[in-house]
């Protein structure tokens, strides 16, 4: 499944120190627009968690171009509130990004898609979401609608920007435990004769390589194996205890999958990702899905960053 993409730190946006917000708030009459006058050290993440919106909204409703600079003493419209027929207005549908999390990770827990959260959001970049943006959760898709959202659950981003080899993506090289699986990656992909910088780049898209991640469609770990794909490869090779929560047992999997996609496709690349996806048969059947082509693409750019 895939991944899609790291959430950084917070951006300060002045310097100083985090104030209350009590008497910053105003408004000029009982119809008018609540506003919100910037303190030294806050930052639009602390503004939009402290009034119950996002970030994205409160750049929008104030025209703001760089989120990450605004100065002390502007004084902000604050957005009105999501109409409640969306779902998007009451507390128990928002979330508050902690430092680390992926919106993978998020769409999980509360059984939505990463698109629905980059469009109920607004997110330009969903690679880059700040820690401390409170984000709206849209509602989980109905029973009619549920087959499609999850085809589409493993390729909600845009596809990563090409970086020099060995250019790590900035929250994995800020992460010490997923930096140690690196070694993993090049052992297995070295035992199953897979390109490392395939296998690593798919389960980033996937994962983000933390092995805590479970889909709505109950496919798990850094590889995002689903339940008879886990089986398959505890059959092939010949290890029935392989744990799909274990990070080398997962990585080692999905190793020997992908292998067979490649073999299976004749060492194309884009087809055997396909297949990962969505799987050769349904390929054959009824083409590429709009969500497989970015998967595809998606991937793609990221083996740039493990080259």
């Amino acid at each position: 499944m895939g991944w899609r993409r790291t959430l950084t730190g917070a951006t300060a946006v002045v310097l100083g120190t985090l104030g209350g917000l009590g008497s910053s708030l105003s408004s000029s009459s009982p119809g008018a627009a609540a506003t919100v006058t910037v303190r030294a050290g806050q930052d639009l993440s602390a503004l939009a968690a402290a009034f119950g919106t996002t970030v994205p909204a409160l750049a929008a409703a104030n025209g703001i171009s760089n989120p990450d600079r605004v100065l002390a003493g502007t004084v902000l419209t604050l957005p009105s509130a999501p109409s409640s027929a969306t779902g998007a207005g009451a507390t128990a549908n928002t979330v508050v990004v902690a430092r680390g999390q992926t919106l993978t990770a998020i769409a999980t827990r509360y059984g939505v898609t990463v698109s629905s959260l980059v469009a109920a959001n607004g997110l330009t970049n969903p690679n880059r979401v700040l820690a401390g943006t409170r984000l709206v959760v849209p509602p989980p898709p109905t029973s009619a609608g549920a087959a499609t959202a999850l085809a589409a659950y493993r390729a909600p981003v845009a596809p990563a920007p090409s970086a020099p080899g060995g250019s790590l993506p900035p929250a994995l090289a800020a992460s010490p435990s997923r930096l140690a699986l690196r070694p993993v990656f090049v052992r297995w992909a070295e035992a199953l004769g897979v390109p490392a910088d395939l296998l690593e780049a798919m389960c980033w898209w996937e994962s983000g390589w933390q092995s805590s991640v479970v889909s709505p469609t109950g496919a798990v770990g850094i590889g995002q194996l689903e339940p008879p794909t886990v089986a398959a490869m505890r059959s092939q090779l010949g290890i029935p205890a392989l744990d799909p929560r274990v990070a080398s047992d997962n990585i080692e999997m999905a190793a020997a999958f992908l292998h067979d996609l490649l073999v299976a496709t004749d060492g194309n690349v884009s087809e055997a990702l396909a297949g990962y996806y969505q799987g050769l048969t349904s390929v054959a059947k009824v083409g590429l899905l709009p969500s497989t082509t970015q998967y595809v693409a998606g991937i793609s750019a990221y083996r740039s960053w493990f080259s």
